[in-house]
């Protein structure tokens, strides 16, 4: 046990990738990856990541935040209808949200040549975005009716909260589950 009462091997897990969760960066990536015409663009940085991520797997604060920015969530599907979050609960770190997997899932989707990293011009950040064979992938999961409600919310997340990471933190902090938790505490 570690002073925070977790076993060993249950901490270990946390920095695990899982397919769940590649599949579900996988969209995530994708979704930011492609203009109309097909022209390239990327999800630019971690901190982006990780707050489009919690938007996504927690769709009651999703609908929050859109509600709060003037979005009639009524008319954008049900978002809603998994109240629990999608896999493992984020935790909440320094910059808000957090997942302690990142780092292994995107070294598994960058590492089978899904996920291309790229250093983001005139910044230390770097971009994401899915690689031919990525958006083949994607594009299968997409066509899997177990991935729809993934891909409506990508959808969403990408017409309404295409913004920067930094402004989407911004919005994250108006949540009290976010402002009002300790590092390391699991957010609900």
């Amino acid at each position: 046990m570690n002073s925070n009462g977790v076993a060993r091997g249950e901490a270990r897990a946390r920095f695990r990738s899982t397919p769940e969760a590649e599949a579900r960066l996988l969209l995530l990536i994708d979704g930011f990856s492609h203009k109309r015409g097909g022209v390239r663009r990327s999800l630019e940085g971690r901190v982006k990541l990780a707050k489009l991520d919690f938007l996504l797997r927690y769709p009651h604060h999703l609908a929050r935040i859109l509600k709060d920015h003037g979005v009639q969530t009524e008319n954008i599907g049900s978002l809603t209808a998994d109240v629990a979050p999608l896999d493992s609960r984020m935790m909440r770190y320094r910059y808000g949200p957090w997942d302690p997997s990142y780092y292994a899932i995107l070294g598994a989707l960058i590492g089978r040549g899904l996920v291309e990293a790229f250093q983001l011009p005139g910044s230390r950040g770097l971009g994401y975005s899915t690689t031919a064979v990525g958006t083949e992938l994607a594009i299968r999961l997409r066509q899997d009716e177990s991935f729809e409600t993934i891909d409506q919310r990508v959808r969403v997340l990408r017409k309404y909260l295409d913004k920067s990471g930094s402004t989407l933190k911004g919005y994250l902090y108006t949540l009290p589950e976010i402002t009002n938790s300790t590092w390391y505490e699991e957010i609900s």
